[in-house]
């Protein structure tokens, strides 16, 4: 069995890119709403139940002679692919598990917007001569 380096790299990157513009979103707003790590992981477990899906099918059909699809369509192929699926989903389970723990502490401790879409930051005084604000 060859490591798949390739697809494993290739679904990293895809985490990363989720990651990104769901902290962008979530910095936009203000809040963090969205989970891009548990997001990737539903994206994820699709994507596995769908290649399984596939692979039955092509594994079950019963063609007279080779094609270029048998190498990918067995249960032994799958079972190596599924590898470049579990590592990934791994790392963004345990970083959905931090991002609800940090949204937790956030509510707990009222940062962030109010659910009125409010800024509840702190505003002070900077210069009472121009009345500029500094947000904290």
């Amino acid at each position: 069995m060859d490591f798949p380096w390739l697809p494993l790299a290739f679904s990293l990157t895809l985490l990363g890119l989720v990651l990104f513009i769901c902290r962008t979103v979530n910095a936009s707003l203000g809040a963090l709403k969205w989970n891009g790590a548990l997001l990737f992981l539903a994206l994820c477990l699709l994507a596995m139940l769908l290649d399984f899906t596939l692979t039955m099918v092509f594994a079950s059909a019963s063609f007279y002679e080779r094609t270029k699809y048998d190498d990918f369509g067995s249960r032994i192929a799958w079972s190596e692919r599924i590898v470049t699926y579990l590592i990934p989903c791994a790392i963004s389970l345990l970083l959905a598990l931090r991002f609800r723990q940090r949204q937790r502490f956030a509510r707990k401790h009222g940062l962030g917007r109010s659910e009125t879409g409010r800024d509840d930051s702190v505003q002070i005084q900077t210069s009472p001569y121009t009345q500029s604000e500094l947000t904290l």
